[in-house]
């Protein structure tokens, strides 16, 4: 586990198949979370500064083209925004991947469900699919509500 960029995730030692899940998917939300905040930050402030030219560009009397085109630049950047759902894909990427930091430090520790549990390993392969399937399940539902 220690070939983990995030210092926070706990060195689990046997490198088990399930030590090696969980440690495959907190780097794939973590990163993911990383990526989709960076864009929806981004295309926030293409947004923020095109906008902001579009008042300036009254002010100095630019070309008359100029306020259309960079409106066309903010909705342009708002439908990538909601086509790729950087807004939706950050804070659930960034729940999952805390969840798992989470069931990583409690499974390193034998504390919590772990320290009852007769098989931990086993038990930590069940919670990360569990944790898994939780965003997978929200992620659909959120996409339906959106088609509807």
């Amino acid at each position: 586990m220690s070939r983990l960029r995030d210092s926070d995730f706990p060195a689990l030692g046997t490198d088990t198949p399930a030590e090696q899940l969980i440690g495959i998917r907190f780097r794939w939300y973590a990163t993911h979370a990383r990526r989709a905040r960076i864009w929806y930050r981004a295309l926030g402030t293409v947004q923020l500064l095109a906008a902001l030219v579009i008042a300036i560009s009254v002010a100095i009397e630019a070309p008359i083209w100029l306020a259309p085109a960079l409106g066309g630049v903010i909705a342009l950047a708002e439908g990538v925004r909601t086509l790729y759902g950087f807004k939706d894909t950050y804070p659930t990427y960034t729940r999952t991947a805390q969840q798992l930091r989470n069931e990583a430090w409690l499974y390193a520790q034998k504390a919590g469900r772990y320290a009852r549990a007769d098989e931990p390993v086993r038990l930590l392969a069940e919670r990360v699919v569990e944790i898994s399937h939780s965003e997978t399940e929200d992620w659909e539902a959120a996409l339906k509500s959106r088609s509807i």
